[in-house]
């Protein structure tokens, strides 16, 4: 590099550049004059009242403009136009110079744009790439969350389904990376909301499914105890039975049984559970002994028929009621035993339900 390029600021601040210097030893020699010339005039005192006096007065006062002041502007004024004309010649050897050293500048210049774009778009790129992972982890937490607002609504099976499938969902670094704290967090959110659903859905079904059990167990025993026929009319026996017939046995008043999802509890009898039926009570009367109600007459038909729905006598006996007699094939029971057979159905009716709601509990 050239001299001038490595001269410091401070150097050319302080000195004049060549050419300046160049341009001031124009007026060097004219300083020793005008320190004379000031001299000769400085602290002379005119005796303006003389015509001499007043002459001598405008002469030096013309000398110090012509060869003095005015001398020195001249000079000034034609070392500036020289200057001026210099400019000129300054600024065509410049152009000059310069068109030699600008195409190779250009060409350089644009190797050094042309790779700092390509640094730029590489940026970008990886700019849009991570933003495009950050976002497909933040938006599979979002997925993640949204099981929760999908699974109103559902059946219990489907959202079981939902919930094993969240529970079987990878939040591992190996598939959120740094998320994988925050989808953690989310699936186990979503895990506790869709347990609560469904556990909130379960006691829904099971008190809606008592209450409509409950329903239907009302309703039946109010068939079977409309559709129980009175009493018939005293059979002729013979004179060693024609004794006063014994009173039938109390039976336990029917009561009806709420079960909730944890545990059993009673509707509306405050009276102890249900306990077994006749034939399991301490002193109950065998099916074959005679009771004064005359001889077994009721058939497995009859029975049905009053219950509105087809029994048979293997089905009885499994709840507890042997037949009276076989005539011709046909089983028969007394009367007295349709109120058995009522009240072992109803208790085998809340066995039924109270299983039912064990199991939806479970």
């Amino acid at each position: 590099m050239s001299d001038l390029a490595t001269t410091s600021a401070a150097e050319v601040s302080t000195q004049p550049s060549p050419i300046a210097q160049a341009a001031l030893a124009v007026f060097s020699p004219l300083e020793k004059d005008m320190e004379t010339l000031a001299t000769r005039h400085r602290n002379v005192v005119f005796d303006m009242s003389t015509p001499k006096g007043f002459k001598a007065a405008k002469d030096a006062r013309l000398e110090l403009r012509e060869s003095g002041r005015f001398a020195i502007q001249r000079l000034r004024d034609k070392t500036k136009d020289q200057l001026n004309d210099c400019k000129k010649v300054i600024d065509g050897e410049a152009t000059r110079l310069i068109a030699i050293v600008e195409p190779v500048e250009t060409f350089v210049d644009e190797q050094i744009k042309v790779h700092e774009k390509k640094l730029a778009d590489e940026k970008t790129e990886r700019d849009r790439i991570e933003a495009e992972r950050k976002k497909k982890h933040t938006d599979a937490i979002a997925v993640i969350e949204s099981y929760v607002a999908k699974a109103e609504g559902l059946p219990i099976e489907r959202i079981e389904a939902g919930l094993e499938y969240v529970r079987n969902i990878n939040v591992g670094a190996d598939v959120f990376e740094e998320f994988s704290v925050r989808a953690a967090a989310q699936k186990d959110a979503t895990i506790r909301a869709l347990e609560k659903m469904i556990s909130d859905a379960r006691e829904r079904a099971a008190a809606e499914a008592q209450r409509l059990e409950n329903e239907r167990l009302r309703a039946q025993l109010a068939e079977l105890q409309s559709k129980q026929a009175p009493a018939p009319a005293a059979t002729v026996v013979p004179q060693e039975q024609a004794a006063e017939p014994k009173p039938a046995p109390a039976r336990p008043a029917p009561s009806t049984v709420s079960y909730s999802t944890s545990r059993v509890t009673r509707a509306t009898d405050p009276a102890p559970a249900p306990t077994p039926v006749r034939q399991f009570e301490a002193g109950a009367t065998a099916a074959n002994e005679s009771t004064g109600a005359g001889a077994p007459s009721l058939r497995i038909g009859d029975i049905a028929a009053r219950l509105g729905f087809t029994l048979t006598a293997e089905q009885l006996r499994g709840l507890g009621i042997e037949p009276a007699a076989r005539e011709r094939g046909a089983t028969l029971y007394h009367e007295h035993q349709f109120a058995d057979i009522c009240d072992a159905l109803i208790h085998r009716a809340a066995e039924a339900k109270a299983e039912h709601a064990q199991r939806l509990a479970a």
